[in-house]
Formats: structure tokens, C-alpha cells, sequence
């Protein structure tokens, strides 16, 4: 009943978003009172366009002008604030990306993430007492620099660059850096 309750309140603001414009979203502790940051989270996966940009910022979320932001972004460990997450001018961010924000998250100016792309920042193995699992967790930052393509469905592990210009081919498993001006594709990423 709890879920039903919330989903309805996520719809409510939605509404009202689109209701009152803008300014309804300028109030984020408000939000989050009756919704909760899940809620608030819930509301960002059916807001796009301005609407999802205006959440964003309110949660600290640095967003450059002219961001083309599409419906259905997930955030992942935000951990009550978007502070982690930093989008550059003239941004492209397609349908249903996902961004694990455990560490922040740079997308440079007039970068394109498209649909259904995942950035990771995090490795952790949970309750697992595997030696070798507990030793490869990590928390890293990920930066995608100016110009740079993320092809649908590719997937950017922790701790990964991607050079300037550089194009990372669609369901692309990115475990290294990318260098500026360069194209890669496959599982693992490789130069093409």
C-alpha cells in the first residue's frame, strides 16, 4: 500500500510540474518531504526536457545550457544530492541511461550518452568473502570529455576516460581509457 501511495505522489508532481512549469521544482527539500529522495528519484525517470533539468539542479547537479536530457534516466547512489553529476553545453543524454553516481560523473560539452548507455562508477562484491572479489572493489570517477559519442547500450566501467572527440561504439563494454579521437568497440572496448 506504501508503494502505491508513493507511486501516486510521484505522479502528483509530475503533474504539477507540468501544471506550473519551472519553478516547481525550485523547492528540493519540499519534494523530498512528501516523496522522499526514492520518489524523487521515481519523478526524474518520468521527467524529461526541462523538467529533469530543473530536478537535477535542484539537487545540486551541475547542468551546463541547452542540454537535450530524454525520459527515463536513472541515478544510482546519489545519496540524497545529485552533486556527483556534472553535464557540460550542448549535451545529448538519450533514453533511459543509467549513471552510478558513488563517484562523480563528468560529461564535457556537446558529449552524446545515448539510449540505454551505463556509466559506472562503483565495484562491490556486497557480503562476498571471496579474497579475490574484496580486492577489485573500487569507487573511481568517470569523465567524458568535449565532443566524445557513448554508442547505445555501451557500458563505461569505474575509473575510465574518454578523450576528447572519441567515439565508443554501441554495446561497447568500456574497462580502460579511451584515448582523444579514437574509436572503440567490442567486449572488452578495443580500438577500431
Amino acid at each position: 500500500m506504501k508503494s502505491i501511495v508513493k507511486t501516486a505522489a510521484v505522479r502528483l508532481w509530475v503533474l504539477l510540474f507540468s501544471a506550473t512549469g519551472r519553478n516547481a521544482w525550485r523547492d528540493f527539500s519540499a519534494i523530498e518531504s512528501q516523496v522522499g529522495f526514492d520518489g524523487i528519484l521515481r519523478v526524474l525517470e518520468e521527467c524529461d526536457g526541462e523538467g529533469a533539468i530543473a530536478l537535477l539542479r535542484a539537487g545540486h547537479a551541475t547542468i551546463g545550457n541547452r542540454v537535450r536530457l530524454l525520459r527515463g534516466l536513472a541515478l544510482h547512489n546519489a545519496e540524497g544530492s545529485f552533486a556527483h553529476l556534472q553535464i557540460g553545453d550542448n549535451c545529448h543524454i538519450g533514453r533511459q541511461v543509467f549513471v552510478d553516481l558513488a563517484a562523480p560523473v563528468t560529461i564535457g560539452c556537446r558529449a552524446t550518452v545515448s539510449m540505454r548507455a551505463m556509466i559506472l562508477t562503483h565495484m562491490a562484491v556486497g557480503d562476498s568473502k571471496s579474497t579475490t572479489g574484496q580486492n577489485a572493489q573500487q569507487c573511481l570517477s568517470v569523465v567524458i570529455h568535449d565532443d566524445a559519442y557513448i554508442g547505445a547500450g555501451a557500458t563505461i566501467l569505474p575509473g575510465v576516460t574518454v578523450g576528447k572527440g572519441a567515439v565508443v561504439g554501441a554495446g561497447a563494454v568500456v574497462t580502460k581509457s579511451v584515448e582523444p579521437e579514437t574509436r572503440v568497440a567490442g567486449v572488452p572496448a578495443k580500438r577500431i
